[in-house]
């Protein structure tokens, strides 16, 4: 293949290798700056050099590391030897934004997902392919007729290379289970079997870890949910819970996990009685009632859990300030603190590891770090290094933000992170806010940020506020966001800058806003509703017309989630229009710049609401300014495009902000 010789001249061959003990980087060797000093510019396509490589993962025996990488527009899955670092095969996926996941199955078997729509971009559907690495086959995984939901893996079995999968055959039917051996690639289309049939009211399908089917989730009329379970691969259910979608506690205790074999004892991700953040906990299969605690946070909602090979938890994922793996496994956890010695002064996480636990993918990375990905080998206590993230940006200009709060107007603390720019004194500041996308159920952490350290070093503070709706911070808080979109979470954007104003840090004259998606948004109607506070705004991917939106959502959002959506939208206001806080609406109210950036095959936030509000303004007679990319869509599919949208707003906040 055309694309095996490029790879392999694109990455070559450059890797370093170290023993545990020495430290992962030579500090003398990068540019440092005095905190007193101002640091010299940082090229902007330092920052927008797209990473090398997306989603590393080991193959099962650790031999391989595959990952996803971009080439000439199009993203590629990529695979490397885990032990030479030398690249070994690939194949095109497409575009970037239509990638959903990749896992291995088995040590010659790569699956993978996509979004695809029908011919006139109506209706959105997940399909996935099989990859043989040592054929360099590759074929479409599933039935001749499929819903929409296309990529439901419930077990992946390694030893055989093949995957079950809850499928419906056809749109109007339940799921059933089917398997797909992926050793049939090289042959054709694998065929899916059947090992568990529909149930009329089951619309979703658990197994334990060795693949026997377990439990059903079921929907009735009425708006009635149940779960139902059996203790062995074969024989029928009973019912153990049930509930309905308007409950106030509805499904809390149903996100399951670690069904093992031989055990009526499962995992569940929830809130303990009394608390208010979701902890690890034991769900008794038989009884369909959570049980005793097994690890909690008292900061941060527990996010994710893995699993041995025997179903018992060696780790959870909790996100506080930035995300963070804490280890249950012993052995783990005193090899992540021994490679935390030997790469000092950033974050080290064991990203993944081989089945033997011989071989690991090891992350080092930080606030003002934007991280690298090593290889270690624990018998031979070797680490490699086998790419950093961002070569070209020099950790030593970076700044680390600090986390603090803030009262909003009602009263309400509002969480979030200040980056100062690195010798400056902090006083009189111009001040970027840099809201994050979503809304609801999405935080910023303390991770490395390319804009806001682009940002920084061009001598802004940059506030980045986690307003209320944001997860991570308990139910209530995220509650709280329900119906304020354009209003109270406006409010606690402004509200961080009176507080940075009143502190002294900032220059209120000398404030503009930067977001994507929902912060997009945010950036919009920021200079539309309050002209006072905001010089200026960029908006990237934004929402300028909510309905339009919430309407267009509504050809993927199916059941339930639809309807929790918009009640999150509207509240519990029945004369809430939103109409009243859609940028599109209220274009003619727009005194101050604002510069609108959208990807031309954006299918998030589709390019539609950009041509409204271009439309809407020209007809209002308001000036705007646009920059668009015919080949990117939600995210940047190549390094120029994302150049050309730093270079842009560089030249903006020099005109309308500048620093200096």
């Amino acid at each position: 293949m055309k694309f095996v010789a490029e790879m392999a001249a694109m990455f070559g061959a450059a890797v370093l290798a170290m023993p545990i003990t020495a430290a992962a980087q030579d500090e003398a060797a990068q540019a440092q700056a005095s905190a007193s000093e101002i640091p010299p510019e940082i090229p902007t396509s330092a920052f927008a050099s797209l990473s090398m490589l997306s989603g590393a993962r080991l193959s099962p025996d650790g031999s391989m590391i595959a990952f996803t990488t971009m080439h000439q527009g199009s993203l590629y899955l990529t695979i490397f030897n885990a032990e030479t670092l030398q690249f070994m095969t690939g194949a095109r996926i497409g575009d970037k934004d239509k990638f959903n996941w990749f896992r291995w199955v088995g040590n010659d078997h790569i699956i993978f997902s996509v979004l695809l729509s029908d011919s006139r971009e109506t209706y959105f559907f997940s399909r996935m392919m099989g990859f043989e690495l040592s054929t360099e086959a590759l074929q479409p995984v599933g039935l001749r007729r499929m819903a929409y939901n296309g990529d439901e893996i419930i077990h992946i079995d390694h030893d055989n290379a093949a995957v079950l999968v809850a499928m419906q055959n056809g749109l109007n039917n339940y799921p059933d289970v089917y398997r797909f051996d992926l050793n049939t690639l090289s042959a054709g289309e694998p065929d899916g079997v059947i090992v568990q049939r529909r149930d009329v009211p089951i619309v979703d399908w658990i197994t334990d870890e060795t693949g026997a089917v377990r439990m059903g989730v079921g929907r009735a009329r009425g708006g009635r949910y149940f779960l139902r379970y059996r203790g062995s691969g074969e024989g029928g259910f009973d019912t153990i819970a049930e509930t309905r979608a308007d409950a106030e506690n509805a499904f809390d205790y149903w996100d399951i996990r670690g069904m093992r074999a031989g055990s009526d004892t499962a995992y569940v991700l929830a809130r303990p009685t009394g608390a208010d953040r979701n902890a690890l906990m034991e769900f008794d299969l038989t009884t369909g009632t959570p049980g005793a605690v097994v690890f909690q946070s008292e900061d941060a909602d527990v996010s994710s859990v893995y699993f041995d090979d025997a179903g018992e938890p060696i780790a959870v994922g909790y996100l506080g300030d930035a995300f963070r793996r804490d280890w249950i496994d012993p052995d783990l956890r005193d090899m992540r603190e021994a490679l935390g010695r030997a790469l000092p002064g950033s974050w080290v996480t064991i990203l993944d590891w081989s089945e033997d636990r011989e071989r690991m993918l090891i992350l080092q990375s930080g606030p003002a770090d934007p991280g690298a990905l090593y290889v270690f080998t624990p018998g031979e206590n070797h680490l490699q290094l086998f790419s950093e993230y961002r070569p070209q940006v020099p950790a030593g200009l970076l700044v680390e933000p600090t986390a603090l709060r803030y009262d909003a107007r009602d009263g309400t603390s509002i969480h979030a992170y200040l980056t100062l720019p690195r010798g400056r004194a902090p006083e009189g500041l111009p001040l970027i806010v840099h809201p994050h996308g979503g809304p609801y159920g999405i935080r910023d952490t303390d991770r490395y940020n390319d804009m806001v350290q682009l940002l920084a070093n061009r001598g802004y503070a940059v506030i980045q506020p986690n307003f209320r709706g944001s997860g991570g911070f308990g139910e209530e808080f995220e509650l709280l966001g329900n119906g304020q979109i354009g209003r109270k979470m406006q409010d606690d954007l402004d509200d961080a800058v009176a507080h940075l104003a009143a502190e002294g840090i900032v220059d209120p004259n000398r404030v503009c806003m930067i977001g994507s998606s929902y912060g997009g948004y945010a950036a919009m109607w920021g200079v539309i509703r309050n002209p006072e506070i905001y010089r200026c705004a960029v908006s990237f991917a934004g929402v300028t017309h909510f309905e339009r939106q919430l309407n267009y959502d509504s050809d993927y959002l199916f059941g339930r989630n639809r309807g929790r959506w918009w009640d999150r939208v509207d509240g519990d206001q029945t004369n809430f229009d939103l109409d009243d806080v859609s940028p599109a609406v209220q274009v003619e109210r727009l005194t101050r710049p604002l510069l609108l950036v959208h990807g031309e095959e954006d299918e998030i936030v589709p390019f539609s609401q950009y041509e409204l509000m271009v439309s809407r303004a020209e007809r209002a007679n308001v000036a705007i300014e646009t920059l668009t990319f015919e080949e990117s869509g939600h995210n940047f599919t190549s390094e120029e495009d994302e150049q050309a949208y730093y270079d842009a707003i560089v030249a903006f906040l020099s005109e309308h902000n500048p620093a200096d």
